[in-house]
């Protein structure tokens, strides 16, 4: 614990913590606590499936479609992974289940059908209307290089319980304009070595012109969700009461939550493995905490943002958190301090906030 607080440049630790005052009746916000260090880029990774997940939820209510409708791609042009295109093909993928296991498993396939569903150009316009200035998801995770993560291909979406569709043919963001949001930063430069087409090779990784998605933003998409009635109409998320609720129980929820067979199995999916602020060094003394929360993992970058309840105290917070923990100096090799350093630290950290 106090190796990383130590060493806070050298893994880049940083945080805002909101404390939450009152009952269940009654809740209101109090004092934040802001400890984040903007000039500190971090890779958010996964963390962008949050927003995602909720301006796809806005979207359905806009268009009058539930979460139980079905998405169906047509594949337009070649690129990287197309699972998600298959397997909308094959299965009748609902949004509450691609929602769903976004969140509580992180599942990179949904979140490329997510990503097409909305296309580039309306995530950003939505996020910059919200105030949420500084995002930027220019990217799905199928591998592709920028130009063609800025076409998505066309699709329906068809209402199970009537006959109801909804088409969008492929779009396609101009690359100039992809470009006009971004600032070259060297600071964005990163490490002493890269992993390049199975190689080590000497320099540091590139993170220009990739996913942004600050603390700050961070912070305040998951304050939005919880307490929208402390932000102005613009900054809310518009989406249905019903959905909201189904958003919820999904950051709360562990995998085996999903009810399917190879999530029973505690070896490869405990229940903590995509909750370390407070339960992610099994610590049984905090069983009885809830936290409702989204985690990235990526490059060495750890990033959660959590809604933390203790029933038996009635403390509450949102913790925001993110880390780099690439002792070897060598971004994309896959060797990363993620259980030996991070699990453990947001963890404790998380716990010794509801022990205060």
């Amino acid at each position: 614990m106090d190796h990383v607080l130590d060493n806070r440049e050298k893994y880049r630790f940083q945080f805002m913590l909101t404390e939450i005052v009152g009952t269940d009746s009654t809740l209101y916000l109090g004092k934040t606590h802001d400890f984040s260090v903007p000039q500190w880029y971090f890779y958010p990774a996964s963390m962008v499936k949050l927003p995602t997940a909720l301006l796809s939820l806005e979207k359905l209510n806009e268009i009058g479609f539930s979460t139980q409708a079905i998405l169906k791609f047509n594949q337009d042009f070649e690129c990287g992974n197309m699972r998600f295109i298959d397997e909308s093909r094959r299965s009748n993928l609902t949004f509450e289940k691609m929602i769903r296991e976004l969140i509580i498993v992180s599942n990179n396939t949904y979140y490329n059908s997510l990503y097409h569903f909305l296309t580039p150009q309306r995530i950003n316009k939505e996020l910059l209307q919200k105030e949420l200035s500084q995002t930027k998801i220019y990217k799905d995770f199928s591998g592709c290089e920028i130009p063609l993560n800025l076409r998505t291909h066309s699709f329906t979406v068809e209402e199970q319980k009537s006959e109801k569709t909804f088409k969008q043919e492929e779009s396609h963001l101009e690359l100039i304009e992809f470009a006009q949001n971004y600032r070259y930063d060297p600071t964005k430069l990163m490490g002493s070595k890269n992993e390049y087409r199975g190689d080590i090779v000497d320099g540091p990784f590139d993170f220009n012109y990739n996913l942004e998605y600050p603390l700050n933003d961070i912070h305040s998409t998951t304050m939005r969700l919880f307490f929208p009635a402390f932000f102005n109409e613009n900054q809310r998320w518009n989406i249905r009461e019903k959905d909201r609720e189904l958003l919820i129980e999904a950051m709360k929820s562990v995998p085996s939550d999903l009810g399917e067979k190879k999530y029973f199995d505690q070896r490869k999916y405990p229940d903590n493995l995509y909750k370390y602020i407070v339960h992610g060094d099994g610590n049984t003394q905090f069983d009885d905490v809830l936290t409702y929360g989204k985690i990235g993992i990526s490059y060495g970058f750890v990033t959660e943002s959590a809604y933390v309840v203790d029933p038996k105290t009635g403390k509450r917070f949102v913790l925001t958190a993110s880390m780099y923990v690439n002792s070897n100096d060598t971004v994309n090799d896959g060797k990363y301090e993620y259980e030996e350093i991070a699990r453990p630290f947001l963890a404790r950290f998380g716990q010794l906030i509801l022990e205060r």
